[in-house]
């Protein structure tokens, strides 16, 4: 049910009286009456006319009311396509009492097509640390980059002792550092 309730207190002040809480409903489907019994016991007439009893249903059209009970009856309404009019119709005391309660049914809110694709969470791709920036940018994994760092490090302090101590002897050493590194990098490309 869409949740829309009219409600009838039937025989409140005297016998033989019907008030509805309201002359009129708007609703997008179906609804339901709730019949409020007061002073004496009453049998209740419920009846769908024009367009509404078309497309409308009752489950059953009379309904016996207690003193101080409520009953609530259905009424099956389908979605529809386009605003569908018509009267809701409760007598009690065999006509003698007659309510009439405008009703109008009006399409629901369209529905909104909803891409599988929101369902997952969004996850940006994580930011690459430095060492896989260099790694990108030359092509060589990690590993390589490591030893050909080490590699440079290694000449460097040849190069500074040989500057240092000075001599033939000290340029031997550098040479030497050198060759290791220019095989090192042989073996490890090729």
């Amino acid at each position: 049910m869409s949740g829309t309730e009219l409600t009838l207190e039937i025989n409140r002040e005297t016998g033989e009286s019907l008030e509805p809480n309201s002359r009129s409903i708007e609703t997008e489907g179906s609804f339901a009456i709730r019949l409020r019994g007061h002073t004496v016991p009453a049998h209740a007439h419920c009846r769908l006319e024009g367009e509404l009893s078309r497309v409308g249903s009752l489950k059953q059209p009379n309904y016996y009311v207690e003193p101080d009970e409520e009953v609530v009856v259905p009424v099956s309404v389908p979605e529809v396509d386009e605003p569908v009019s018509g009267t809701l119709e409760i007598s009690i005391g065999y006509g003698a009492e007659v309510a009439r309660i405008a009703v109008e049914v009006v399409p629901g809110p369209p529905e909104v097509d909803v891409d599988d694709s929101l369902g997952e969470p969004h996850r940006p791709e994580p930011e690459p640390s430095l060492l896989e920036s260099i790694s990108n940018a030359v092509g060589a994994n990690p590993a390589t980059l490591g030893v050909v760092a080490l590699a440079c490090i290694a000449l460097a302090v040849a190069a500074l002792t040989a500057g240092s101590i000075g001599g033939p002897v000290a340029l031997v050493g550098v040479l030497i550092v050198a060759a290791g590194i220019v095989i090192a990098a042989g073996l490890l490309y090729y």
